[in-house]
């Protein structure tokens, strides 16, 4: 379902915010009956999981406000849940380490959160827990600051990969108003290679780029142009994923298989020449051979393997 209205989209996002809070029981002033709200647990967490060690690393991790936070932490000191030293490094800070009396609180409360969750998850089918983890990993990637956190990794395909890839092409190169026979040369682009897969046929592969937990990126399918020539296909890396190298590895990923596949050769047709997309096989070794009323073509020639 399409959201082109912009106020339309801001009352989505605010009905799925209040569906949340309500859902996760966030609108309670304390938590799973604890002395603790919701924002003292989650500084105590991350202090008990090690991803912050001063007050302004709590502050960039949480979006909180420094003055606010100061009283907080003022408080969990007062209470000696919190233990306060100097920062050898810098004068001006404090290094902060919670006590094991608060751990052990904050760790049953992570207990009592996943139980409840599990129990959550429990009505749902194997396949709807992956859709759902899916659908979450989305809303994180559009709603993050391009998509900064954690390492990418690319990995085979999975059952869904192969609809999301035709989705993905068609909303990032349709333009404003996507075109239906782009998106159905992208689909018959897919389903060849899908029929291709069932027979087990050699010298094709795909690869899905992912980030943090279950976080689609990018992917690529590098096909069989002819017996010495391969292509690779719906190549794309999402927007806020992009200039982080990982266009390369994708490419890299290609042409590296190609080469131990024993083709001459790796093309790339570009329907429209994508500034982007041109500058990345510029670096990755190809050149142009081909533009004109169809598009562009980029090859790189591979060195044959020779064998004793």
């Amino acid at each position: 379902m399409g959201c082109s209205d912009p106020s339309r989209a801001v009352e989505a996002v605010r009905r799925f915010n209040r569906f949340y809070a309500r859902h996760t029981g966030a609108l309670h002033e304390r938590l799973h009956k604890s002395s603790f709200s919701l924002t003292e647990v989650r500084i105590l967490h991350e202090l008990a999981q090690a991803r912050a060690t001063t007050a302004a690393d709590l502050s960039r991790n949480l979006g909180l406000d420094t003055g606010y936070l100061s009283r907080l932490i003022n408080n969990f000191h007062k209470l000696g849940l919190v233990v306060r030293r100097k920062n050898e490094l810098d004068g001006r800070a404090h290094l902060l380490r919670i006590t094991p009396e608060a751990k052990a609180k904050v760790d049953e409360i992570d207990l009592h959160v996943s139980a409840e969750t599990a129990m959550l998850l429990k009505r749902l089918t194997t396949a709807e827990i992956d859709q759902l983890c899916t659908a979450m990993a989305d809303v994180e990637r559009l709603l993050s600051p391009g998509c900064a956190e954690g390492e990418a990794r690319l990995r085979v395909p999975r059952a869904g990969d192969f609809g999301w890839m035709i989705e993905r092409q068609a909303h990032l190169y349709s333009g404003e108003r996507p075109k239906f026979s782009s998106e159905a040369r992208t689909a018959r682009a897919v389903a060849h290679f899908l029929a291709e897969m069932q027979a087990s046929t050699p010298r094709i592969a795909c690869w899905v780029a992912e980030q943090g937990e279950a976080m689609r990126v990018g992917a690529a399918l590098l096909t069989a142009e002819s017996e010495s020539q391969a292509r690779i296909e719906l190549l794309f890396v999402e927007p806020g994923a992009r200039r982080r190298g990982l266009g390369e590895r994708l490419v890299a990923a290609c042409t590296n298989f190609a080469h131990g596949a024993r083709y001459e050769r790796v093309i790339c047709r570009l329907d429209e020449p994508h500034e982007e997309l041109c500058a990345l096989f510029v670096r990755s070794g190809f050149t142009p051979v081909m533009e004109g009323s169809k598009g562009m073509v980029w090859q790189r020639e591979l060195q044959p393997i020779f064998v004793d």
